[in-house]
C-alpha cells in the first residue's frame, strides 16, 4: 500500500493539489459567504461595458409611483439586502441572547473552521485508503493511469458522502437529545391544566419575548423543529449505521481477495525446479518438501497478518465516522434561528460593542451604496442628454438629489410599518368577528 500511495502522489500530484485547493477555498467562502455575496455585488455593479451599473443606465424612462427610476430601485433594492442584515436595534443582542438560552443553546458554537479543514483531511485520506483497494476494479482492463483516476474518483465520492452522512447523523442524535429534555421536562410538570406538546409558530427571534411566561419546554419546543408528536426519529442513523458496515466490510473483504490473489501468483512463481535433475530423487524430493513446508508456513504468517491487518483497517475506519459523528453532535444549532442569533451576538463583549460593529457595517453599506447610486445617475443623465427624453424625464434626471440610499431605506422602513400595522387591523377585526359570533345566541 505504501508503495501505492507513493507511486500516486507522485504521478497525481496536480490532481490532488487542485483537490486540496478546492476544498481549502471552498471551506472560507462558506465561512464568508455574505461577504463574499457583497463583494461579488460591488463588483459586478462596477463592471464596465457588462457591468449592471451599465446595464440599469440604459432605463431612464421607467417611473414607480414613488417619483424613482427604476433603474434606481433596482441598485438600491440589491444593497438593501445587506444594509437590513446590520439593521438592528440596540435590544436585537439581548433578544439573540435570550433566544439562545430559551433553545438551550447558549455556549453552543457552530462548526469551527479548523474542524473543516480536518473533515476534509481526513476525507483526501480516505480516498487514498478506499484508492489502493479499489484499484484494479473499478475499470477493469484500462491502463493503469486511467485506473487510479477511477479508483481516486469513485474513492472521493465515496468520503464525501460519508462526511455528509456522519455529520448528518450527529446532528440528529443531538436533536433528539433535545426532543427528549422536551419530553423530560414536560412530564416534571405535574400541572392538571398543563398544555399539549404544541409549537407556536409566532414565536421568532424578533419578537422573542412573546412567551417569556411559558414553561421551559415550551419556550424550547417553539424553538425547535420536530414532527407532530415530538418524539425522536433516526432514519439517518440508521442508513449511516448500514452505510458504515457495508463499506467497512466491503473494503475489508476487497483487501482479502487482494492478498490472496498476491499469496497465490507468489505460489505459482515458486512451482518450477530449481535443484539439478542429477541429484537423487530422494534428496530432491525431500529438500522440496522442505521448501513447500517453510513456503506454506511463510505464506500463512503474511496471510493471517494481513487479515489483522485489514481488522485493525476496519476498526480504525468506524471510528473515523464515529469522529464525524461526534463532530457533528458537539457543532451546530437546531434552533430555527440559532444561528442567526449567535452570529449576530457571539463575537461581542457587551452591547456597546454589538452596538458600535452594526453601525460601523451600516455606514460602510451606506457609503458605498451612495457611490453607485450616484454613479448611476450620473451615466443616466449622460444618456438623457444624448437621446430625446421628454421634459418631465429630463427634469427628473437632474433633481435626483432627494433620490439617496438613505432616503430609499426611510421609505422602506415606512412601509414594513404600514405593513405590520395592516396585519394586526386585520388580526383584530377576525379577532372582534370571531368574539361576536361566539356572543350571538344559537338558533335551536
Amino acid at each position: 500500500m505504501i508503495e501505492f500511495l507513493e507511486d500516486f502522489l507522485v504521478t497525481q500530484r496536480l490532481l490532488i493539489s487542485i483537490i486540496l485547493l478546492s476544498l481549502i477555498t471552498a471551506v472560507i467562502i462558506m465561512k464568508y459567504w455574505d461577504r463574499v455575496k457583497f463583494w461579488w455585488t460591488c463588483t459586478w455593479y462596477s463592471f464596465p461595458v457588462i457591468g449592471k451599473i451599465s446595464k440599469l443606465s440604459k432605463d431612464i424612462t421607467s417611473v414607480d409611483e414613488k417619483g424613482w427610476f427604476s433603474s434606481e430601485t433596482t441598485l438600491c433594492s440589491d444593497f438593501h439586502r445587506y444594509y437590513d442584515r446590520f439593521d438592528k436595534d440596540p435590544e436585537h443582542y439581548d433578544r439573540c441572547k435570550s433566544y439562545l438560552s430559551k433553545a438551550d443553546e447558549l455556549g453552543r458554537k457552530p462548526f469551527p473552521l479548523i474542524m473543516w479543514i480536518v473533515v476534509f483531511a481526513l476525507v483526501i485520506l480516505e480516498a487514498l485508503g478506499f484508492a489502493y483497494v479499489l484499484a484494479g476494479f473499478t475499470i477493469p482492463g484500462a491502463s493503469e493511469s486511467l485506473q487510479q483516476y477511477g479508483a481516486f474518483g469513485i474513492a472521493l465520492i465515496i468520503s464525501i458522502i460519508l462526511v455528509g452522512f456522519t455529520h448528518w447523523t450527529g446532528h440528529e442524535v443531538y436533536k433528539n437529545s433535545i426532543l427528549k429534555k422536551i419530553r423530560t421536562y414536560y412530564s416534571n410538570d405535574r400541572r392538571e391544566d398543563k398544555k399539549n406538546l404544541e409549537p407556536d409558530s409566532k414565536v421568532k427571534l424578533e419578537n422573542n419575548n412573546i412567551d417569556d411566561e411559558e414553561k421551559n419546554y415550551s419556550q424550547l419546543l417553539n424553538r425547535v423543529s420536530t414532527n407532530a408528536t415530538v418524539t425522536p426519529t433516526w432514519i439517518i442513523s440508521i442508513v449511516t449505521a448500514i452505510f458504515v458496515v457495508v463499506i467497512a466490510i466491503g473494503a475489508t473483504y476487497v483487501r482479502g481477495q487482494v492478498l490472496e490473489k498476491q499469496l497465490t501468483e507468489e505460489k505459482s512463481m515458486t512451482q518450477t525446479n530449481v535443484y539439478e535433475q542429477s541429484l537423487p530423487t530422494s534428496l530432491v524430493q525431500t529438500q522440496e518438501s522442505a521448501d513447500t513446508k517453510a513456503f506454506d508456513e511463510a505464506q500463512d504468517s503474511d496471510r493471517k497478518g494481513g487479515w489483522a491487518t485489514f481488522i485493525v483497517l476496519a476498526v480504525l475506519f468506524v471510528f473515523i465516522q464515529l469522529l464525524g459523528i461526534l463532530f457533528g453532535f458537539k457543532w451546530g444549532f437546531v434552533g430555527k434561528e440559532s444561528q442567526i442569533a449567535f452570529e449576530d451576538s457571539s463575537d461581542f463583549r457587551t452591547k456597546q460593542d454589538f452596538i458600535n460593529y452594526f453601525k460601523r457595517e451600516k455606514d460602510n453599506i451606506v457609503k458605498i451604496a451612495e457611490q453607485k447610486l450616484k454613479l448611476l445617475q450620473q451615466k443616466m443623465y449622460q444618456k438623457g442628454t444624448m437621446i430625446s427624453t421628454s421634459a418631465k424625464e429630463m427634469e427628473m434626471l437632474k433633481t435626483k438629489d432627494y433620490r439617496t440610499f438613505k432616503e430609499y431605506v426611510k421609505n422602506e422602513a415606512r412601509e414594513n410599518l404600514n405593513f405590520h400595522n395592516d396585519i394586526e387591523k386585520t388580526k383584530e377585526q377576525v379577532y372582534v368577528k370571531s368574539e361576536i359570533k361566539k356572543d350571538e345566541p344559537k338558533v335551536e
